[in-house]
This record gives C-alpha cells, structure tokens and sequence, in this order.
C-alpha cells in the first residue's frame, strides 16, 4: 500500500462543529440562524457576515477557503494560528 494515498492535504477536514468551534476562537459570534445556516459576527470585518450550511459530515474545504478569504486571513492562519 502506498503511504502517499493516506495523505489528503495540508489542510485538515473538519464538520460543522469543528468549524464553529474554530470561529469562536478566531472572536466570531453566532448572530441568527436561517433554515440549515448559521450566520456569524466577522471580528476583522463587522459589514461581513460569515454564513456556512449546517450538516452532517464535513465542510468542503472550498468553503472554508472562502470563510478564510471572508475573514481577510490565509488558510494558514486560519487553520493553525492562535488568535
């Protein structure tokens, strides 16, 4: 078996709980939620809401890209920095 196959990526998959837990550390407040989204407080830009779907399984790290990108941070600090 190839050891390179079990490698996904730099950057880990996480759920939706992971996701909000890691908001709340970064300073972002849940604000309302809409249907299967939660809508959160941007500490770095309060005009932008953050918004993601909530269901089982894990959030396409497409969207956590673009959570990053909405919070002016890189993936990399979103990830792995301490706010």
């Amino acid at each position: 078996m190839c050891l390179s196959r079990l490698i996904v990526g730099k950057y880990p998959s996480w759920n939706c709980r992971q996701l909000e837990r890691r908001l709340k550390e970064i300073g972002c407040r849940l604000v309302r939620t809409s249907g299967g989204h939660r809508h959160y407080s941007n500490p770095f830009h309060p005009e932008r809401l953050i918004t993601f779907a909530w269901h089982p399984g894990d959030v396409p790290r497409g969207i956590i890209a673009d959570i990053a990108e909405d919070l002016g941070v890189s993936r990399d600090e979103f990830y792995f920095k301490k706010f």
